[in-house]
């Protein structure tokens, strides 16, 4: 009797502290680096969806995993003042793949025996996430790298017509010279890869069961390469030699670039990584765990 006692009595107690909560997230990812000059542009939000679930021991801290797909785009023609570094013409498109595990800080105690309630909280953690950034190649024979091209290797550009809108993703061509012989020092990134997010929001406890929160979390990443986009351009002639002509193709886009004075000037900034966000509105159910029973002799 003592031994039911205990037991349900740890068994409210539990109840009353803790919760298990399992539901969807939806909203829109985005990007920023070197070929966005805001932090958020409007055009370069997308959709994202993905699960999430909590973990609350208490009323203060909250663990949480999640698992989102969206996508990220950024492109040099979106902005009409052009810059040196706009009239470069790049452009990217990612799918992404985003799993996070961090710790929710409650700004205001979610006591379980309110049914209803508005707690704003912050969130941090570790992520692991997938990319692959990609771009549609146009073939234009009047363009100056297919002019440049056809002078120093015959055959090379004109030889790419039948792939006129095709999506070619960047990583494999070595857009930046990654592991030529010339640039050994340049290594290829890994298309996965890890990040720490930072972020908050706010829950709506709508009853016992039923809990909606909106929150915006960045993820600052340990990578430059999410656009493709870093350091300096590579002689178009070297490209083509160790990627191929569409490596060439796809790294200079700019209409009014220098043969001469190409290789080495600025493509991005090496200094900044990119980052990367997520807008999401999620709706999750509150579940409970088994209750404790008293063991048997």
């Amino acid at each position: 009797m003592i031994c039911g006692l205990s037991f349900e009595a740890s068994a409210q107690r539990w109840f009353r502290t803790s919760s298990l909560e399992f539901g969807l997230i939806g909203g829109a990812s985005h990007y920023s680096g070197d070929l966005q000059e805001v932090y958020i542009d409007p055009r370069g939000l997308k959709p994202s969806v993905g699960i999430i679930t909590r973990y609350s021991p208490g009323e203060i801290l909250t663990f949480r995993l999640s698992a989102q797909y969206g996508s990220l785009e950024a492109r040099d023609d979106w902005y009409e003042d052009l810059t040196a570094l706009s009239r470069r013409n790049l452009s990217f498109t990612s799918e992404l793949w985003d799993f996070t595990g961090g710790l929710e800080v409650n700004l205001r105690r979610m006591e379980a025996k309110q049914r209803s309630g508005i707690y704003p909280y912050l969130f941090t953690g570790a992520s692991v996430f997938k990319f692959n950034p990609k771009t549609t190649f146009v073939y234009d024979p009047t363009s100056a790298i297919a002019q440049y091209m056809e002078q120093s290797t015959p055959g090379s550009y004109t030889g790419l017509i039948d792939r006129d809108g095709e999506e070619v993703e960047l990583q494999p061509l070595g857009t930046e010279g990654q592991e030529t012989t010339e640039f050994n020092d340049r290594k290829r990134y890994a298309l996965t890869q890890v990040a720490i997010p930072v972020g908050g929001g706010i829950k709506f406890k709508l009853n016992h069961k039923w809990t909606a929160a909106v929150e915006y979390g960045a993820r600052f990443t340990f990578t430059d390469y999410i656009d493709d986009v870093s350091s300096t351009y590579v002689d178009p002639v070297r490209l083509t030699a160790q990627y191929g002509p569409m490596s060439s193709a796809v790294a200079v886009r700019n209409p009014e670039f220098d043969p001469a004075r190409i290789e080495g000037s600025k493509r991005g900034d090496p200094n900044d990584n990119d980052i990367y966000g997520i807008l999401g509105i999620s709706l999750t159910y509150r579940l409970y765990g088994n209750r404790p029973v008293c063991p048997s002799f």
